[in-house]
């Protein structure tokens, strides 16, 4: 029994590291990529070879994990292209603490969109949080539009209640995208 447990464990292990040692592989071509036509080439190549051999949904979460606790991590982005080739709804928990996270908003977008595909009714407090997020650089306030058609695919009696609440904001783009949903309802 303690060797099947610390079999399963070595090969966790070895998992993440494959991960890791991919993404890495790929970060370092994008940096040394002369132009955007290689970095094009390099980013479906990438793609191809996490559908071959996508990883596993605990890889996912501990590289995830790595970005909640150290923002700078610059493998973030494409450990985030790495889960859209391996949805899993266990992803769920720390892609809500990234959420809630105002200073992790390097991937806020990704995390809401990745969210929005998910449907999963644990990511409403945070897919409600973000509907008050406000940046400078975010002028058309994607993030919290976004959260907005993520709530209305989780559906569920309280999403549709925030996004009601939505509707009611002094901020055009947020009140007009939460009449549009509450329209198709």
């Amino acid at each position: 029994m303690e060797l099947l447990l610390l079999t399963k464990i070595s090969l966790i292990s070895l998992d993440c590291k494959m991960l890791r040692k991919t993404v890495e592989k790929y970060l370092k071509l994008f940096k040394d990529s002369p132009n955007y036509r290689e970095t094009d080439r390099i980013a479906d190549e990438m793609r191809k070879e996490f559908e071959t051999s996508p990883p596993s949904v605990s890889e996912v979460i501990q590289e995830l994990e790595k970005y909640a606790s150290n923002p700078d991590e610059p493998v973030a982005s494409l450990v985030m292209m790495a889960a859209w080739r391996n949805l899993s709804k266990d992803y769920t928990p720390i892609l809500c603490q990234i959420l809630n996270d105002e200073n992790n908003n390097g991937l806020h977008e990704s995390v809401v969109e990745l969210l929005d595909v998910l449907r999963d009714e644990r990511a409403i407090p945070a897919l409600s949080k973000a509907l008050t997020y406000r940046w400078s650089y975010d002028e058309w306030l994607n993030v919290p539009r976004k959260s907005l058609l993520a709530l209305a695919e989780i559906g569920t009696p309280e999403a549709k209640m925030i996004i009601e609440s939505a509707a009611q904001s002094p901020e055009e783009l947020i009140s007009e995208d939460a009449n549009m949903i509450l329209d198709n309802w």
